[in-house]
């Protein structure tokens, strides 16, 4: 089956639905030139509804499929040259789990791009009751980069990082994680994966048994999450 050729200004503007999608993509997508010439971007999820949606948003002509037979995963493929070369200006290249950077992302979306990655490339969990944010990368320092992001705009310490088999990641727990939760899904609310949004939901109705121990909370937690500092 041909996929259909079309051009695409959606990543030539930053908006927060742009910047959702590509942390979106920058966590679950591809790009890549096809021996034919047809330049290819994709976008891959297992939720079917959710990458509708950012396929729509994208708008225009997209090549759907199962990635395989008896899978749950799905893509939605663009076939754009335009399209191509926008994400390889934001600093997107082929074959990039390893080897991705941060993009620079303008300060008031980067809430966005990081909800964007966290529905592609993270969990939130509870483990013993307390709640756990994670994000996934193969790229260290990628996810070096990414938490320092955060912790300046949220004043959420970056986690240490550490490595699960191929993957690197950053772990934030109990009120930080509770914060960090608050900041992406209830304090900025935007695109999300349903499922995820409501598990953050549930975040903020956990409370601590303990006080937190001295230098949990730091003075820019205190200031931009007032609401959820016992």
């Amino acid at each position: 089956m041909g996929r259909p050729a079309r051009d695409a200004d959606f990543f030539r503007v930053w908006t927060p639905d742009m910047a959702y999608v590509l942390g979106y993509w920058w966590a679950d997508g591809y790009m890549r030139i096809r021996p034919h010439g047809a330049h290819d971007i994709e976008i891959a999820s297992l939720d079917c509804e959710h990458l509708l949606m950012m396929a729509n948003k994208i708008g225009g002509n997209f090549y759907w499929r199962k990635v395989r037979a008896g899978s749950e995963c799905y893509e939605a493929i663009f076939c754009s040259v335009e399209m191509y070369r926008d994400i390889e200006r934001l600093g997107g290249t082929p074959r990039k789990s390893r080897t991705m950077q941060m993009p620079i992302v303008p300060t008031h979306l980067l809430v966005d791009f990081v909800r964007g990655f966290v529905d592609g490339d993270g969990t939130l969990s509870w483990n013993a009751g307390k709640p756990i944010l994670q994000i996934y990368s193969a790229s260290d320092q990628f996810l070096v980069d990414l938490g320092r992001e955060i912790e300046m705009a949220t004043g959420i310490p970056a986690p240490n990082l550490a490595k699960n088999r191929a993957n690197w990641y950053l772990k934030w727990s109990t009120i930080r994680a509770q914060c960090l939760a608050a900041w992406l899904y209830v304090d900025n609310a935007g695109l999300a994966l349903e499922r995820k949004s409501t598990v953050a939901d549930m975040f903020l109705q956990w409370k601590p048994k303990k006080k937190p121990q001295v230098g949990t909370i730091t003075d820019g937690m205190r200031r931009n999450f007032p609401a959820y500092i016992p």
